[in-house]
């Protein structure tokens, strides 16, 4: 699953990125790379950016950039979805 495809409010794990160099960097710099938890907080409307939470850090992130991180679900987020889905 990749990060533009993670629902609203659920914990995930980054994978792998596959960004270029140069975002790849700046991204680091707010914490996001492979191994950290992740959260998708808010979607911009007409496939505007994302808002996501990486730690304690709110920042926004283009949906094209999103597509190429790949990301997991964490269980604990799993059962919550089927919960709320039930």
């Amino acid at each position: 699953m990749t990060l533009a495809d993670l629902p609203l409010n659920t914990l995930a794990k980054i994978l792998i990125t596959q960004l270029s160099p140069d975002l790849t960097q700046r991204l680091a710099a707010l914490g996001l790379h492979a191994e950290r938890d992740i959260e998708v907080i808010r979607r911009g409307f007409f496939n505007g950016p994302l808002q996501l939470r990486v730690a304690s850090t709110d920042f926004m992130l283009r949906r094209n950039d999103a597509r190429q991180i790949v990301v997991l679900v964490l269980p604990q987020a799993e059962a919550d979805l089927i919960a709320v889905a039930a």
